[in-house]
């Protein structure tokens, strides 16, 4: 038995027979994808200089929410796929859009551990540097080709 076999087995049935299960999913998976988008957008695009008269340490305000918004759209993202493994798998709008996530969180970690620290003491109004407004641009390209790649699942196919 392969490992696709193996999840299908074990939690297909529980993603696929629960009568409630896949919309409520759907439902949550919009609703974390508005959480987290709407937050990056905002920090994004004041890391791109738009609104500098807001200081950029003001915007840990909302990674609460944005983060909320991850683990949501994570945990519904995996009942999608162990629902059904093999649909998923071989799908090349999916693997395109787990590389493109992989790649916004590696993004995310460079901004919060190696950027954040530096650029929060900057004042209101200054100029970031240059890997600043490149984590933004990236932050902005990665996620919203997450969100295309997702909602092109059901059209890609096999590639």
């Amino acid at each position: 038995m392969s490992t696709l076999d193996w999840i299908a087995a074990t939690f297909g049935p529980i993603v696929l027979t629960l009568p409630w299960t896949w919309p409520i999913a759907e439902t949550l998976h919009f609703i974390g994808l508005c959480m987290m988008l709407g937050g990056l957008i905002v920090i994004d695009l004041r890391l791109l200089g738009w609104n500098r008269l807001i200081p950029t340490v003001a915007s840990h305000d909302i990674l609460p929410i944005i983060y909320t918004g991850l683990v949501i759209n994570t945990t519904t993202g995996l009942m999608f796929f162990v629902g059904d493994p093999h649909r998923y798998y071989i799908n090349i709008g999916f693997r395109l859009k787990i590389l493109l996530f992989v790649l916004a969180l590696i993004n995310a970690a460079w901004y919060q551990f190696k950027l954040s620290p530096r650029i929060d003491s900057l004042p209101a109004g200054s100029d970031l540097p240059g890997d600043a407004r490149l984590a933004g641009a990236l932050s902005l390209g990665l996620w919203f080709g997450v969100l295309i790649l997702g909602r092109l699942i059901p059209y890609v196919g096999t590639g």
